[in-house]
């Protein structure tokens, strides 16, 4: 018994912490209270590549600014993508261009040019504090 107590000590002195982090992410500017904000964190480059979410959620859209909260992040580097579903059917509208007609934004508040932003331009670091983020809703 003895012994088994030993071990677990052991063990417990050489397995390092997990620190699971609060990411907080400001989407700035809804235009309205209509519809739903569908908002996805990607722990990688290539889960984000294969569109495959980390966490996700949907929150109701508020004029002004709404904070959306992912609580027991693991630390690693992530990035987030969001759009307004004004019309709440459940996808980004887009135009007969594949323009979105409908607000969307990334974190860093990295902008389109020609195509999404880089993986790079939306990332950021999780660690050993709480994450703040922000993008301002693109009409």
């Amino acid at each position: 018994m003895k012994l088994l107590k030993l071990c677990v000590i052991a063990l417990n002195l050489f397995i390092l912490p997990i620190y699971a982090q609060t990411v907080q992410f400001n989407i700035e500017a809804v235009k309205h209270d209509t519809g739903k904000l569908y908002v996805q964190l990607f722990k990688g480059e290539d889960n984000y590549k294969k569109g495959k979410a980390y966490n996700a959620t949907i929150v109701s859209a508020k004029a002004g600014d709404v904070m959306v909260t992912f609580n027991d992040v693991e630390p690693g580097q992530y990035a987030i993508r969001f759009f307004h579903d004004e019309n709440d059917n459940g996808s980004l509208d887009t135009n007969m261009f594949s323009i979105p007609v409908e607000g969307y934004g990334f974190s860093n508040n990295a902008v389109i040019n020609f195509g999404p932003p880089s993986y790079r331009e939306m990332a950021f670091n999780v660690a050993e504090a709480p994450v703040s983020n922000s993008s301002k809703v693109n009409y």
